[in-house]
């Protein structure tokens, strides 16, 4: 039987999701600062744009292959301890990134960050287990809108101090020090986490229909897998969000590095700040409209403002093209932001939890985050061709065709809902 939401259930859950929140956007912190170092580091290796995209393509591989393994750990061990497992290695992993300093070889560090990818693929189907147990289905697009508010911490985070770092200090200092913070944010995640209401002796909310069982037991990985890949919904929000990987990573790895050498700015520069800053609170902001709209707008169906926000991101990358001065730049780097990081969040976080269901939701949240990484690692080394080959106009030509895609995939399912 489901429980009413009560001001005590509330407290009690924020309890949960606040440290969640946070272990998570220190995760993002351990992801972001790469992209940073991408002027430095390439002018210190003598690399090539293609070459450096082979080291983020690597990351997101291996993050992709961690996504279909990981999201069966989470639903076997817990969010709590996924979580906790992945921020360890992706620490380790930051700290040797670092260690290459003393080696300069490109398959060293193609290396390093695919594994970091790997570890850092515990966290997106740790949060959506623990949340899809702790939120009803009615609260899902909304709080994901919040939390992804949340997370989008790190990415600001990682923004003032990777500017700061890189113009300051080693670029070393780029792995070290994020690494720090996310140890300290796991420990506290740790003894803060629960997987279930039921462990601190509350009754789950309401479900829907299609997932009403108050059993915490883990289902079995053939089960499990059975839910997510007869979901014909599940497969086409997965095909999106490949998608949204090749338009995502193709423009929030690659802005620093434009900033820098098309437009000239320093990183620790006022100017860059504000540009650099401004994308990950447009990305707060498109997160939390995704999310209201959802529900509030659309009750509970995740594709409609999904769709409408891939064509609009297919303009904006069009106009991309022609509107090259830097205040226009600016202002559509800042919107395609906005309307990129809202379908990320909406259908890599609610839907998940919707058509995943309580026993499955971290195994669909893994299926959908896989797809996007798979996108996006391939979108990396192609970019930087296209870059070395065509400059900086053919960036976001390059991109544009995946998002139009994307907002097709999503009309063709508009009207899905959890059975």
């Amino acid at each position: 039987m489901a429980a009413d939401i009560t001001p005590v259930y509330r407290r009690v859950r924020a309890t949960v999701w606040l440290p969640l929140g946070f272990v998570y956007a220190s995760y993002y912190m351990c992801r972001y600062n790469l992209s940073f170092g991408a002027s430095t580091m390439t002018k210190t290796f003598g690399w090539t744009n293609e070459q450096w995209g082979w080291i983020v393509a690597a990351g997101f591989w291996l993050y992709a292959i961690g996504q279909f393994v990981n999201g069966q750990i989470t639903d076997r061990l817990g969010g709590r301890k996924a979580i906790v497992i992945g921020a360890v290695g992706t620490i380790f992993f930051n700290c040797l990134m670092a260690f290459g300093t003393n080696f300069g070889v490109l398959g060293y560090f193609i290396l390093m960050w695919g594994v970091n990818g790997y570890f850092q693929a515990f966290g997106a189907p740790s949060i959506v287990s623990v949340n899809g147990s702790w939120f009803g289905i009615k609260e899902r697009g909304t709080f994901t809108g919040i939390f992804g508010m949340m997370i989008q911490l790190g990415r600001f985070g990682v923004t003032l101090l990777g500017g700061y770092l890189i113009a300051n200090y080693h670029w070393t200092a780029l792995f070290y020090v994020p690494a720090a913070i996310t140890a300290v944010f796991t420990v506290i995640g740790w003894f803060a986490i629960r997987d279930h209401p039921e462990e601190l002796g509350f009754e789950p909310p309401d479900m829907g229909e299609h997932d009403r069982h108050t059993d915490t037991r883990p289902l079995g990985m053939a089960a499990t897998m059975k839910i997510v890949l007869t979901s014909k919904v599940l497969w086409v929000i997965s095909g999106a969000y490949f998608c949204t990987g090749v338009v995502r990573h193709g423009l929030e790895q690659w802005f620093p590095k434009y900033l820098m050498e098309v437009q000239m700015l320093a990183p620790d520069s006022f100017a860059f700040q504000l540009r650099a800053l401004a994308m990950p609170v447009a990305a707060v902001f498109g997160a939390f409209a995704a999310g209201w709209s959802s529900d509030k707008l659309f009750g509970s169906k995740r594709c409609p403002p999904a769709a409408i926000m891939y064509y609009i991101q297919f303009v904006l990358l069009i106009l991309f093209y022609y509107l090259t001065g830097p205040a226009a730049a600016a202002i559509l780097l800042i919107l395609l932001s906005f309307f990129v990081n809202g379908p990320h969040s909406l259908l890599g976080g609610a839907a998940a939890m919707d058509f995943g269901g309580r026993k499955a939701s971290g195994s669909a949240a893994g299926m959908i985050d896989a797809f996007q990484y798979i996108g996006a690692g391939l979108a990396q080394p192609i970019v930087g061709a296209v870059i070395d080959h065509f400059g900086w106009s053919g960036w976001m030509i390059s991109l544009s065709a995946f998002a139009l895609l994307g907002g097709i995939l999503m009309t063709t399912i508009w009207n899905a809902r959890p059975k």
